[in-house]
């Protein structure tokens, strides 16, 4: 298991929550998505900035959906952990 301080954090706050999919889903997706539209030679600044923003603002939204229908379910059913 994945008993880091900050994976702990993670799965008990909101905040936490929203820090992880920034990380893990926001940047990995934006990345992509600018390097696909480079790649086919449709990328723009003005695109480029609306693909940062929708990624992060989409991973912002996975996080609270995710914390409210998956983690805070199964913390209730399962406990802590501990």
């Amino acid at each position: 298991m994945l008993r880091s301080k900050f994976f702990t954090w993670c799965g008990s706050s909101l905040i936490g929550h929203v820090a992880l999919f920034e990380i893990g889903f926001s940047i990995a997706m934006g990345i992509l998505a600018v390097l696909v539209n480079y790649a086919e030679g449709t990328l723009t600044l003005a695109w480029a900035w609306h693909i940062v923003l929708v990624s992060a603002v989409g991973g912002a939204a996975m996080a609270v959906v995710i914390r409210y229908a998956v983690t805070l379910p199964f913390l209730k059913r399962h406990g802590d952990g501990s």
